[in-house]
């Protein structure tokens, strides 16, 4: 018997998988590791909703958590962001290309600025999912870019420190988790994508318009991801 295909979406925040996990009919669910995973089939593909909470150290454990006990053929993160490039307005789209973090220090141990070792500086995303999920968001008349995002233990909610992490990583966007999961999806050799929409502009204005765009941004994120598991599980269908 073929194994079942699996693909795992994971967010920080419950709020963010939400409308997702509303299109979905839910079989299983429970706290494992410390962690909310919720388990759905969908015509014919095995889909693992998980939620990490923020930051880096969640981000990561949840990340090996899912891979460890479900092995899936791809990790897609949904979830918000703010924009560090005024070209990126509140409730843009962006399929997140590149990460990295952005509160790292290794130098003083020879490594680049912004550096772990044995994890590249800029770690990137799975060109090929990016791929499908840009001709899925064209499809659905959805405008969606592709930029970095810079991640570290901090909501940005000041125009210097906006200014100062742009200038250092030349992202366009900044959050508190992308980097982990892509470091773990890394060193496990899983397929990794996030889609990020943008919820505030990490300024003074930053923790007022958050709260306001959530819900919207979660929404369009969930449209997004709804059809591309739709079109994945027609592809696992037998030509007749």
């Amino acid at each position: 018997m073929n194994e079942v295909q699996t693909i795992a979406v994971i967010s920080a925040m419950r709020e963010e998988l939400a409308p997702l996990k509303q299109r979905l009919n839910i079989e299983e669910e429970g706290i494992k590791g410390g962690f909310l995973l919720s388990i759905a089939h969908f015509e014919g593909l095995r889909v693992i909703l998980a939620v990490s909470g923020v930051g880096k150290a969640n981000a990561a454990a949840c990340m090996q958590q899912v891979i460890t006990l479900y092995r899936p053929s791809e990790v897609i993160n949904i979830g918000a962001a703010g924009s560090l490039n005024d070209r990126l307005q509140v409730g843009a789209m962006v399929l997140v290309s590149e990460s990295l973090y952005h509160d790292v220090d290794c130098t003083g141990v020879g490594e680049a600025p912004n550096t772990l070792p044995r994890i590249p500086r800029v770690i990137p995303s799975d060109s090929g999912l990016i791929q499908q999920l840009s001709q899925v968001a064209a499809n659905l008349d959805l405008s969606c870019h592709t930029g970095r995002i810079a991640t570290g233990d901090t909501f940005v909610s000041d125009g210097e420190r906006r200014k100062s992490i742009r200038k250092q990583t030349d992202a366009e966007l900044v959050e508190m988790e992308t980097a982990a999961f892509a470091q773990i999806a890394y060193l496990n050799g899983i397929p990794f994508v996030s889609v990020r929409s943008v919820s505030d502009n990490a300024d003074g204005e930053a923790e007022i318009s958050f709260e306001t765009f959530l819900a919207e941004t979660s929404e369009r994120n969930a449209r997004l991801l709804d059809t591309y598991l739709s079109v994945q599980a027609q592809q696992l269908q037998p030509v007749s």
